[in-house]
């Protein structure tokens, strides 16, 4: 732009430089940026979630003083532990549990990621658009993906969707709180703290970091056992006269079952000190359980006509039988599928 000064010779300007720019000197190279030597971790999705938690913890817990942006930055790690936690679950699910498995046959993935993935990654592509910043859409992912519904207690649930508001806070609008957030957090006790920082101290970073391994622990734990609740059955399906139990995966004989239980109990247990217990009191535990709530149907059904087990049907599914047609019902898997994902 060429202007003219009172006085002086004709001069170029540029009237939008209100600020001085430092041109760009290097670009960045993405694809330099990663670890291409990483190999995927082997542990469990939560002993993976405790590894990640417990390195930040190291970054801070032996400070005296640690300022408030670090907080920030530390608060955001804790937060992305769980998302991580809850992809490696859903991930680990769809490879090692034939029921989702079979949910997430249906589910469209990008040809780049069904070009690029390896076989062992690939359920990663089902989770790209898949949000874990709120409670409800962590609870409505594992229902998409894996066909389960986690029972988690509101206590939970309500101090997580608290940490995913701060979060956002963090994320958007460098630790100021926002209207939409005060709102969700409860804007009587909020109004007068718009566009206020957050400030979290030691205390409060050390609570945030409880509270989420607490989560991580109690969805973990309803995972596990919405997971091998509908691996056994023990509410019959079908109407009047032609109710029935589905079959079981299970022969409630440990030796027998220890090969197909391993891979779940793999997926959910921690090889922490005194975090999980054996396997085989698991085991146990689980058999004992179902056998409890088959020996109350068995009375129920004293008092009540038998529940017929059936014949096979043309399709091979049991007459009367309308599990495999029904939504939410265990999907009829056969069982020489059953013995060959053992095998593996």
């Amino acid at each position: 732009m060429t202007i003219q000064t009172p006085g002086s010779s004709t001069s170029s300007a540029d009237y939008s430089a209100i600020v001085k720019v430092t041109p760009f000197t290097k670009t960045l190279s993405t694809e330099t940026l990663f670890d291409k030597s990483h190999k995927l971790s082997k542990s469990s999705p939560i002993d993976e979630f405790i590894e990640n938690a417990n390195k930040l913890n190291l970054l801070w817990i032996n400070q005296d003083e640690i300022s408030s942006e670090f907080t920030s930055i530390l608060f955001l790690g804790y937060f992305s532990a769980v998302e991580s936690y809850v992809r490696a679950l859903v991930r680990t699910l769809i490879q090692t549990d034939i029921y989702s498995q079979k949910c997430a046959e249906n589910q469209q993935i990008t040809f780049g990621a069904a070009l690029h993935h390896n076989k062992q990654l690939l359920p990663e592509a089902l989770m790209d658009n898949h949000s874990f910043t709120a409670s409800e859409n962590i609870l409505k992912t594992f229902k998409s993906l894996t066909d389960i519904e986690l029972v988690i207690d509101e206590a939970i649930t309500t101090e997580l969707d608290k940490i995913c508001q701060l979060r956002h806070c963090c994320v958007h609008r460098f630790g100021k709180l926002g209207a939409k957030n005060a709102m969700a957090l409860g804007l009587t006790s909020h109004s007068n703290l718009f566009e206020k920082p957050l400030t979290l101290s030691r205390d409060d970073l050390l609570l945030v970091s409880s509270t989420l391994r607490s989560v991580v622990k109690t969805i973990n734990n309803a995972a596990y056992k919405a997971v091998l609740d509908r691996t056994f059955p023990t509410v019959p399906v079908g109407k009047g006269d032609k109710k029935r139990l589905p079959k079981s995966l299970w022969s409630k004989d440990y030796e027998a079952d220890k090969e197909l239980f391993i891979k779940y109990y793999k997926v959910f247990s921690s090889t922490n000190k005194g975090e999980s217990p054996k396997m085989k009191e698991m085991y146990t535990r689980f058999i004992a359980e179902k056998e409890q709530a088959l020996q109350k149907i068995s009375k129920g059904a004293a008092k009540k006509p038998n529940i017929p087990q059936g014949q096979d049907d043309a399709n091979g599914h049991p007459q009367g039988d309308t599990s495999h047609q029904q939504e939410n019902n265990a999907v009829d898997v056969p069982q020489e599928q059953v013995a060959q994902e053992s095998a593996k």
